[in-house]
């Protein structure tokens, strides 16, 4: 299964970065790729959300099923239904110095007849960045508040 991982150091106290990035819809004006971004149930530290992309020119849904630890300030989350044959992944938020450091790990499948290895390796390229820009912008969701 292909895994993608970015890290990055936020200036900013762990609790406030997570905080921020509990908040899904508060996210999507960061994410240029999200085209939607629901909420669809909030129950205790379970959240499920909807959310449609634009990868090359096509769009690809899912639905998002988070887990939240406020104690241990980390997330699980995964994909029950949609375009994903698997998609699951973690965030970790660490105290480093004056800020956090935040680590967002995805493991992903996405079986489309038409994407053969060399296109695989297209997808791979873009979840990556995928990732990056996800904590590029709640770097700058997190700066903005």
């Amino acid at each position: 299964m292909p895994e993608v991982r970015a890290e990055r150091f936020i200036p900013a106290p762990p609790e406030k970065v997570y905080a921020l990035a509990k908040d899904l819809e508060g996210l999507k004006p960061y994410l240029k790729e999200v085209e939607t971004l629901k909420v669809l149930a909030q129950e205790g530290h379970r959240t499920k959300s909807e959310w449609v992309a634009v990868a090359m020119g096509k769009k690809v849904r899912w639905l998002e099923e988070e887990e939240w630890d406020d104690a241990g300030l980390k997330n699980r989350f995964w994909s029950p239904e949609g375009d994903f044959d698997r998609y699951e992944g973690t965030w970790a938020f660490f105290p480093e110095g004056e800020g956090t450091r935040v680590v967002l790990t995805l493991t992903y499948e996405l079986t489309i007849p038409i994407f053969g290895g060399l296109l695989q390796k297209l997808v791979q390229k873009l979840m990556q960045e995928n990732v990056e820009s996800l904590l590029k912008g709640l770097e700058e969701r997190v700066l903005s508040t």
